[in-house]
């Protein structure tokens, strides 16, 4: 494992402290108490200059870090009946999914949207603005303006492809039929016109695109989008989005994202 290097002397570092505490949390399952002196950090840190310093200043971070992993209900407090309450913490059911998922945690902003900008080539910064909203108020617990901002995320990257499909179709006609259906404010045209086009074009063979490519493109499109304007729009009822959910949501993006850059690039590439 390499050791992420921290330096006490910069400004700020809570990112990186939180990335430090993510990592131990998932590899030391005996972590069950608040680490004052903070050599429990060390098989994760390679310190910048002075280690007490290092070590100090870790801490610190540390437990603002933990306080803010319980209020997301990541760990809850005590350990066991004997150890109810703090300094001992446990991670909760849901945390235990957390700490074990791959890449791209929610709980770790900085880190999501800078692996983000690493596997999704150029990716757009209307897209990026609202992926980084929706993941600030999953922070702040506000899931449903979470889901929202990644809904309008989703949408962003769809009406993309939709006008690079547009400027890729080497038919008039056909061209000109989805450059009316792209002039309608209804989505679910839109989304058909893509989707048969797409299943068209993996009829070919060889296949052009990747097998699984209307899945990703119109199933978790639609996921998202539905979830986005059920809670964008008055109802009768007072709008419920659980933690799972907002969290499934955010880990399923850059996947439906990936694609349909894969997709974007081809079309800017070639004539269908």
């Amino acid at each position: 494992m390499d050791k992420i290097n921290f330096d006490p002397s910069e400004e700020g570092g809570f990112e990186l402290a939180r990335a430090i505490v993510l990592q131990r949390l998932k590899e030391d399952r005996n972590w069950s108490q608040y680490d004052h002196s903070g050599t429990g950090f060390d098989r994760y840190v390679e310190y910048v200059g002075d280690p007490v310093a290092g070590r100090r200043r870790l801490c610190f971070l540390a437990q603002d870090i933990l306080w803010e992993l319980m209020i997301q209900g990541v760990i809850a407090p005590g350990l066991n009946i004997n150890n109810p309450n703090l300094p001992f913490f446990h991670i909760t059911e849901y945390g235990g999914k957390v700490i074990s998922a791959g890449k791209y945690l929610p709980h770790d902003p900085t880190g999501y949207l800078d692996r983000f900008r690493g596997e999704v080539i150029n990716p757009d910064p209307v897209v990026m603005s609202y992926l980084s909203e929706s993941l600030e108020c999953f922070s702040r617990g506000n899931l449903v303006a979470s889901v929202v901002m990644l809904g309008i995320a989703s949408e962003r990257m769809f009406l993309l492809l939709c006008n690079a499909l547009l400027d890729s179709l080497s038919d008039p006609k056909e061209k000109a039929e989805f450059g009316k259906t792209l002039d309608r404010n209804a989505i679910k045209p839109k989304m058909g016109w893509v989707l048969d086009k797409i299943q068209s074009l993996q009829r070919d063979s060889p296949r052009l695109l990747p097998d699984n490519v209307n899945i990703m493109l119109v199933t978790i499109f639609d996921f998202i989008r539905c979830q986005r304007n059920d809670l964008g729009h008055p109802q009768d009822s007072p709008p419920n989005v659980t933690l799972e959910d907002a969290y499934v949501n955010l880990r399923v993006f850059p996947s439906y994202c990936g694609m349909a850059n894969q997709v974007i690039n081809y079309l800017q590439t070639n004539k269908v």
